[in-house]
Formats: structure tokens, C-alpha cells, sequence
């Protein structure tokens, strides 16, 4: 009877010795989308960004996770995952395959991120921080030019000089490098900004067009596709 307590309180020992070990203490987790599309991060619940971004580190003790992560665009589906935290300072990265946004289990290491400004409440700590997309993209909705930088321009349709086709105007993003091409590659364009384009070709008066921009170099261009509309000239302006 002895030896079986002794051997129950030894296996006790062992047992929160080895919890103990696997229990990385506080620290904290840094989830970010390699596409650049916002989202809100809830940690076991909490909210841990008070509006979307592309990355949130949050400061966290739990070693057990759940993890919910809601996109600004609708269109992608949410994504929740339950794990372990095994180090003190963990990545997860939101990557883009054939199944979509799915979240993966990065790295962890001992050393905190350099970037952390944290907001301390009652209960938890939480951090947010803004980082620079690796590589532009921009989608456009309701007349808003949106780039994952948090720039914005402004699409506007305005009446067109009856005397000639309708213009592509681009003002905005002065010195940039712009080129125009149409759907059916029977008309392109490339110019510095600002400048006043004229349509060619009739058949372009209320076709799809493809902006591309190179802000400076292949990380800093992004594309986007806009509709003519015959009669109008379609100005993009700094909003």
C-alpha cells in the first residue's frame, strides 16, 4: 500500500514537472496575412485589433489557443483554429492556396518582437501594429481605388466633351508610372502621371481596361480593372 502511494505521488511529481516545462510563461503571438488582406484577431474569444490590419501581435499568457480571424472583405471566410502555443513568442502567418486563407503555425523563439506597442487593460494585454505590405495590391469599390497600404484614390465619371471619345484622366500618384491596356489588346497606353488620355477606338467606349501602376519597381506596382463608359471621361484623383 505504500509503495502504491509512493509510486502515485512520484507520477503526480513528474506529471506537473513536465506541464510545467511545457508552459512557455508569457509572451506572444504575431499573426499576419502574406497577401496583405486585413482582418480582426480574436484570441480565446477577445478582440485583440480595434480595426482591421494586415498584422496584430498580441501579448497573451494562455498556452492553450483559440483562434478566430475575421477578414475586412466578406468575401473570405473566416478562419478559427484551436492549438498550443509552444514557445514564448509564436508566429502564424495567413497564407494564400488552393483552399483558400488558411492559417499556419510558424516559428517561435525566445525573443519578443522589436515592434510590440502594447495597451495594457485589467485583464490582458494587447498589441497592434501596422507594417508595410511586401508587395502592393489595390481592388476597387463604389469609386474608391483601395491599395493594402491604406492609400485611397478617387474614380469619378464625368461628362465628356461631345466632340471626342472619352478620356482616361489620371492625376493622381504624380510621377508614377502608368500604362493602360484593354481586354481585347487592340489598344495600350503608357505614360507618367498626371496625363489626359483619348480612346482610339470606338470599340473601347465602354470596355474593360487594366491600370497598371509601378510606383517603383516590381514590389511597389499593383493592377487594377476599371469600365470605360461611353460619353465619360473617368478620372482617378488623389482622394
Amino acid at each position: 500500500m505504500v509503495n502504491k502511494l509512493l509510486l502515485l505521488i512520484a507520477f503526480i511529481s513528474i506529471a506537473s514537472y513536465s506541464a510545467a516545462q511545457d508552459d512557455p510563461g508569457p509572451g506572444t503571438v504575431t499573426v499576419f496575412s502574406e497577401d496583405g488582406a486585413k482582418f480582426t484577431l480574436y484570441v480565446n474569444g477577445e478582440r485583440k485589433n480595434p480595426s482591421p490590419d494586415t498584422r496584430v501581435v498580441a501579448n497573451m499568457s494562455e498556452v492553450p489557443f483559440s483562434f478566430r480571424i475575421v477578414f475586412e472583405d466578406n468575401k473570405i471566410p473566416e478562419i478559427t483554429k484551436r492549438g498550443i502555443r509552444q514557445g514564448k513568442h509564436c508566429l502564424y502567418p495567413i497564407v494564400v492556396g488552393k483552399k483558400g486563407h488558411t492559417l499556419k503555425v510558424g516559428g517561435c523563439t525566445t525573443e519578443a518582437p522589436t515592434d510590440v506597442a502594447s495597451t495594457t487593460t485589467t485583464t490582458t494585454t494587447t498589441t497592434t501594429t501596422t507594417s508595410k505590405p511586401d508587395q502592393l495590391s489595390a481592388t476597387y469599390k463604389d469609386g474608391v481605388i483601395t491599395i493594402n497600404d491604406g492609400r485611397a484614390l478617387k474614380v469619378t465619371k464625368a461628362k465628356a466633351n461631345g466632340m471626342t471619345y472619352p478620356r482616361i484622366m489620371f492625376t493622381a500618384l504624380q510621377g508614377a508610372k502608368v500604362s493602360l491596356k484593354y481586354d481585347n489588346g487592340n489598344e495600350n497606353y503608357e505614360a507618367e502621371s498626371p496625363f489626359n488620355y483619348e480612346v482610339k477606338d470606338f470599340q473601347n467606349n465602354n470596355a474593360y481596361v487594366t491600370v497598371t501602376v509601378d510606383e517603383g519597381g516590381a514590389a511597389k506596382t499593383w493592377h487594377i480593372k476599371l469600365q470605360n463608359a461611353n460619353g465619360y471621361d473617368l478620372k482617378i484623383e488623389d482622394q
